[in-house]
């Protein structure tokens, strides 16, 4: 296979991984909220949920219901295929990107190969998120509150600072453990309409960091309702692998990105590409530190 001087340097699999590592790692907010343990290729964990009282349905959807992913691509000579399949009790995400031998045989797509490279690691990101937080929001206590006012995206809604004192009072008062509402994720849509509420009726206007002494994030994958969480209590941890063959930068920079170049095979005749994927599993430890409110 002709694949051009440059363009064999950008698509070695180091170089493949660095591009995923750097484009992805900024924006991986899920990641960063919860400790990790790297599972040294054993694909089954075991966790004890600490439980204040009974909660028969509340380990229900943990590691059970898969989340949509698909990415795709704009360029018409670039396939790009989602990949997601459980392992043991951990689930491989990401996606195959395959590019034509057409598109690499020439140093002059240089900047159109590394710019779907890019939109991969963003990609991935949104992957990694996206399972993260439908995993809390599956094991999340999930209290029968309605939103006062409506949904917090709807324009004029008054009641939003209402709706987050019962946020906050119904989280302290759970039985067993005094929880602290201190952060709060919401869409961006539901995010917006808060700024512009406490904007209007604030001498200093909206800030996310007190809102009634509660963070409060908006986050692209983050479609609806409000999840949230006593960030000082340790509710989750992430389990995840990481293939030595696939991997160089783990160790040094905690990179979960396995990078697997494949070229001109049986499967992919005049082509050349990567499978993109990572491994990951979360346990939620105590789901009566997350809620979710539906509505918001």
């Amino acid at each position: 296979m002709i694949i051009g001087e440059k363009m064999d340097k950008l698509l070695q699999p180091q170089m493949v991984e660095y591009i995923m590592f750097q484009k992805s790692n900024p924006q991986l907010n899920i990641l960063g909220m919860f400790n990790k343990q790297n599972l040294q290729g054993d694909t089954y964990f075991e966790f004890a949920t600490k439980r204040t009282n009974t909660q028969d349905d509340i380990m229900e959807g943990i590691l059970h219901e898969p989340v949509e992913v698909g990415e795709g691509s704009e360029y018409p000579q670039v396939q790009v295929r989602g990949i997601q399949e459980e392992v043991g009790n951990t689930t491989k995400l990401g996606f195959e990107v395959e590019f034509s031998e057409e598109l690499v045989k020439s140093d002059k797509n240089l900047a159109y190969v590394q710019n779907t490279l890019a939109d991969m690691g963003y990609a991935m990101n949104r992957a990694i998120n996206r399972f993260g937080f439908q995993e809390l929001m599956n094991s999340a206590t999930k209290p029968a509150i309605t939103p006062k006012g409506g949904s917090w995206a709807d324009e004029g809604n008054e009641e939003i600072d209402e709706d987050v004192k019962t946020f906050q009072r119904w989280f302290k008062k759970q039985s067993g453990y005094s929880y602290t509402l201190t952060d709060m994720f919401t869409s961006f849509d539901s995010y917006w309409g808060a700024e512009d509420y406490y904007d209007a009726v604030r001498v200093n206007g909206f800030d996310p960091n007190n809102v009634r002494n509660t963070r409060l994030k908006g986050i692209e994958e983050f479609e609806s309702g409000m999840l949230g969480m006593d960030a000082n209590v340790n509710s989750a941890i992430w389990f995840y692998n990481v293939n030595p063959e696939e991997n160089t930068l783990h160790d040094a920079n905690g990179s979960f990105i396995n990078v697997n170049r494949f070229e001109n095979d049986e499967k992919h005749p005049k082509s050349l590409g990567f499978q993109l994927t990572t491994e990951l599993g979360m346990a939620v430890l105590e789901p009566r530190s997350i809620i979710y409110v539906e509505g918001v």
